[in-house]
């Protein structure tokens, strides 16, 4: 039980961006259970698109744009947090944190750090060296990247602590599923993290090899063509529906076989954790944060990072699976969801580091 006193703390929670992303539905996902716990919780951001509009004002939580025109805006966030007079900052990202460190040293306000990736970019690395020790807690969200941290010196250990993705797991019934053709789904944005180019070859090599197959493709497009051009390319209109940004995957994830991610570098991949809960098996590109979770759950396989022959072979080889051996690896990945990624779980765990404060 939390004291009367914790429950009043003031909590801000700081992002660069509110685009639908793994980190910002991690953020969101706090400030609602906060909310709920009874604090006085606000979002601050810094970049104009907010695809959490909706969602947070059905839940009446409170938002605030804070523009960096003319380089004002750092002056202008700080004059904002005085006048709220919050307990704790908590930040997630890198330049999140890094702003928030400033923040922190300019006002003495206590500060959450939350890194959502294994690899930091060159043009944070030198400031983050040069902050880190402001954390008062450093928060990570992959055993991979929490040990890479404190192998590169880049945070205090004693105050350094493991936070898993929270991920929403409702019971539902499994059953094996009988489509026509066997379905696969990618929920990830066109960003250039993401290999969607491998993939398509992939579904265009096992189409030559004469074995049925859909892709189901979820994710914000943009201005991209080339998507519709490479797939035209291939031939593989049949095969591949791009749908777009769906705000909730969860109809089309229980309406295919197994989830595949193709990627050149992950944290710890939302979509392939709630592919997980909803049991289905799961193929990931062999890169760190994704290799780990496939191993550690035996809930699929890795294929090698942009290898299409490869994805291909790992795809068929799922495909051919025994229904039994498909099941087994989505209990698998299902269970260590439950063991390990649970909403409830990891967000009474954020709970206690904040009022640790």
């Amino acid at each position: 039980m939390v004291s009367t006193d914790h429950m009043k703390k003031k909590i801000i929670l700081f992002t660069l961006s509110l685009t639908k992303g793994g980190a910002e539905t991690q953020l969101v996902k706090l400030a609602s259970f906060l909310k709920e716990r009874g604090y006085a919780v606000v979002i601050l951001y810094l970049l104009p698109k907010n695809d959490f509009k909706e969602f947070l004002g059905i839940n009446a939580i409170p938002y605030k744009l804070i523009s960096f025109k003319k380089g004002l805006g750092i002056f202008c966030l700080i004059k904002y947090i005085q006048s709220i007079q919050p307990d704790v900052l908590v930040s997630f990202m890198f330049g999140a944190n890094i702003i928030a460190r400033g923040i922190k040293f300019l006002t003495s306000l206590k500060l959450i750090t939350s890194v959502r990736n294994n690899e930091i970019a060159k043009r944070y690395f030198y400031l983050y060296k040069l902050t880190y020790k402001l954390d008062d807690i450093s928060t990570f969200n992959s055993i991979v990247s929490l040990e890479k941290f404190k192998n590169d010196g880049l945070t205090v250990t004693s105050k350094s602590f493991l936070m898993n993705n929270a991920i929403s797991i409702n019971e539902t019934k499994h059953d094996s599923l009988k489509n026509d053709v066997f379905t696969f789904i990618s929920i990830a944005h066109f960003r250039p993290q993401k290999d969607y180019k491998s993939l398509f070859k992939a579904i265009d090599i096992l189409v030559k090899n004469k074995v049925p197959v859909k892709l189901l493709v979820l994710g914000i497009i943009g201005d991209a063509t080339w998507p519709f051009e490479l797939i035209k390319e291939y031939g593989i209109e049949d095969q591949v529906d791009i749908l777009g940004f769906v705000n909730d995957p969860s109809y089309y994830i229980e309406k295919s076989n197994a989830v595949v991610l193709s990627t050149f570098w992950e944290g710890t991949p939302n979509a392939v954790l709630e592919g997980m809960s909803k049991k289905k098996p799961i193929i990931c590109s062999d890169v760190p944060g994704c290799t780990e979770l496939i191993n550690a759950s035996n809930c699929g396989f890795v294929s090698e990072k942009s290898n299409p022959i490869d994805l291909a072979n790992k795809m068929e080889k799922l495909m051919m699976l025994s229904v039994e051996e498909r099941d087994q690896l989505s209990f698998n990945g299902y269970k260590y969801v439950i063991d390990n990624h649970d909403e409830s779980k990891v967000l009474k765990k954020w709970e206690q580091l904040i009022c640790s404060l």
